[in-house]
């Protein structure tokens, strides 16, 4: 039964399989469902490669698992009242011209109670089983004061649900960033927790060689209640567009990591953390984040 202020969408696939599943009006996964039957809408031919959704169902004990290439239809309650809210967003950058060069706004995307409660205490739980396998965390041009934290990188179980999740939002996502459509390759994931003293100086995420394909940019916050740090703020910077470059431009946004929440922005934007306060020094006090990025995959062009 739909709680207050929810939205009864039952799922039809096809073989006559259906489930009812129940949504906040802007549950960003709402959206995802619309766009792919928009998308089933167009003309053949037009490059949209099949998504897979993976939902968390009867408090969390399950997943619903389906190809969009299997959904029939979405029967909605209270019904949708306009056709523009069955399309897919899409939000241009915002582009402003100055004597220095183009400025471009640099959106961003915060969604809060990304996971249910169960899971989120799994995750600490896990975590803090995994103290000892924590490792420094360093950056491409090996530059030891640049960085401050500790990194996991092996978490299969919990990784895997985050790049399935972040899948089926990111052509949501990626109207939501203004970046237009594109094909989905590799989805990066690793796990960081920032104590006493931990930073990350800023930076961005794709400009080096090997990260050009990045283009959404993720972090997952989550910490153990009450909460053992302050600070670690998120700060995101407009970009300059100078030479066909995104250069830094001025800071526009302090994003405090509150728990159970996750952030989206494009990767080409420059941020940094600030530095964090622990004085307990206590592993378990700690800034955890799951963080990583969604690369366009690479096109191989086709040989007459």
């Amino acid at each position: 039964m739909a709680s207050k202020g929810e939205i009864s969408v039952t799922v039809l696939l096809n073989g006559g399989h259906s489930r009812t599943l129940f949504f906040k009006p802007a549950d960003p996964m709402l959206g995802a469902l619309l766009s792919a039957m928009h998308q089933k809408g167009q003309s053949p031919g037009t490059g949209q490669a099949p998504r897979l959704f993976n939902m968390r169902v009867d408090e969390g004990r399950h997943s619903f698992v389906f190809a969009s290439t299997d959904l029939v239809a979405l029967l909605i309650d209270p019904p949708l009242v306009t056709e523009t809210e069955i399309k897919p967003p899409v939000v241009p950058i915002q582009r402003r011209s100055t004597g220095e060069g183009t400025i471009a706004k640099s959106p961003h995307a915060l969604l809060e109670n990304f996971v249910d409660p169960a899971l989120l205490a799994e995750l600490l739980s896990f975590v803090a089983a995994q103290e000892k396998k924590f490792t420094s965390s360093s950056v491409s041009t090996n530059d030891e004061d640049y960085r401050r934290s500790l990194v996991l990188h092996e978490f299969p179980r919990f990784s895997e649900l985050f790049r399935d999740r972040i899948r089926s939002l990111t052509p949501w996502l990626a109207g939501t960033l203004g970046l237009g459509t594109f094909p989905i390759g590799d989805i990066e994931c690793q796990l960081t927790a920032h104590n006493d003293g931990h930073y990350f100086r800023l930076h961005n995420d794709n400009g080096s060689p090997d990260t050009l394909a990045r283009a959404i940019s993720y972090v997952f916050y989550f910490n153990n209640e009450p909460k053992g740090f302050s600070g670690g703020e998120f700060r995101l910077y407009d970009s300059r567009i100078a030479n066909g470059r995104y250069e830094c431009g001025d800071a526009v946004a302090d994003i405090e990591p509150k728990n159970n929440s996750i952030l989206f922005f494009p990767s080409h934007c420059h941020h940094e953390v600030l530095p964090v306060r622990c004085t307990s020094k206590q592993f378990s006090d700690s800034r955890f984040t799951i963080n990583g990025w969604v690369r366009r995959a690479q096109v191989v062009p086709q040989v007459a």
